[in-house]
């Protein structure tokens, strides 16, 4: 096989299929990977919007796509061999294509029992536990997520396994149906705008995690929403170079900002497959659309219009 396929942009939303050289050695460290699920992650929507251009121009075969899971055919890494099924990040967002390259450092073997499209889930659980690495023991704390889509209704439920107390989620659309049986105490449905004006002192949560993402007025409606010396969590790969703050107000209520990036990979991967072994409801229940590669371009215009009933969209070979 010297040639794949492979998608390219070429206008925002528009995608159409090339051929590409398949990779044929891996430098030290690297695996040749087939893919055969990739998941569309919130990250990769701005690229696919045209609102941001990735290094190396726009219109790249195989971008924008990080969230896999595929089968390794060649292998630079000690830790894997040809054969085996891998889960985690393809290293140069460009997975949108039969054959990518990836760093044996940022996947890890599926242990999981479950088809392909779910185990993407992996890679989403992994950046969450970042998160909650970040943030550190909840102990009874109060959480408020705002945006409750595919992450935010994930993170409520990483929030009460790790020991948070009460969990509210803000969000403007209808999200009831999404989060029944998940551990909200409360769903408001306003924009976090408005919540973060109108919530009493009393109601403001420890910690809010921003789960909306791509943008500075939900990070700062967080910031005006938590509770004094309380900590606001923005995830997420931010669009913007510079971020307009409500800084007066949020150092005058002693609060903490975090953010984060997902380094230690592997790590995070194979603790987020045993929570999913331990809790095999949780993938099936996140992903509602699993969509054939050849409808790249509807995948991904429906997860830049979420709506309520639609989680995490997974792309299947």
């Amino acid at each position: 096989m010297d040639t794949t396929w492979a998608y390219r942009l070429t206008a925002p939303l528009e995608f159409e299929r090339v051929e590409v050289p398949v990779p044929q050695a891996p430098s030290a460290g690297e695996l040749v990977v087939e893919l055969t699920a990739g998941a569309v992650c919130g990250s990769d929507l701005p690229f696919a919007r045209g609102a941001l251009i990735p290094a190396g121009g726009a219109g790249q075969p195989g971008r924008p796509m990080h969230e896999v899971v595929g089968v390794v055919l060649a292998s630079a890494h000690t830790d894997f061999a040809p054969g085996d099924k891998v889960v985690g990040w393809a290293s140069n967002w460009d997975a949108l294509r039969g054959v990518f390259v990836t760093h044996g450092s940022q996947v890890a073997k599926v242990r999981m029992d479950t088809t392909d499209p779910l185990a993407t889930v992996a890679q989403s659980v992994a950046c969450l536990m970042t998160v909650f690495d970040r943030l550190g023991p909840l102990a009874g704390r109060s959480v408020g997520i705002v945006g409750v889509g595919p992450f935010g209704l994930m993170t409520s439920v990483l929030a009460k396994h790790f020991g948070a107390g009460h969990i509210v989620g803000v969000d403007p659309l209808e999200r009831a149906g999404d989060a029944e049986g998940l551990p909200f105490d409360e769903l408001v449905r306003k924009n976090s705008r408005i919540w973060a004006a109108e919530i009493a002192d009393a109601d403001r949560p420890d910690i809010v995690i921003e789960m909306v993402g791509h943008q500075s007025s939900t990070v700062a409606d967080a910031m005006n929403a938590v509770g004094q010396a309380g900590t606001v969590l923005a995830f997420g790969v931010p669009d913007d170079d510079w971020y307009s703050l409500p800084m007066r107000s949020f150092f005058r209520r002693n609060g903490t900002l975090i953010t984060g990036v997902t380094s230690e990979h592997r790590d995070t991967l194979e603790r987020a497959q045993d929570y999913l072994v331990d809790n095999p409801w949780f993938a099936p229940r996140m992903v509602t659309d699993v969509i054939p590669m050849d409808q790249v371009g509807d995948a991904f215009a429906a997860a830049c219009h979420p709506k309520p009933g639609q989680r995490k969209i997974v792309l299947s070979v």
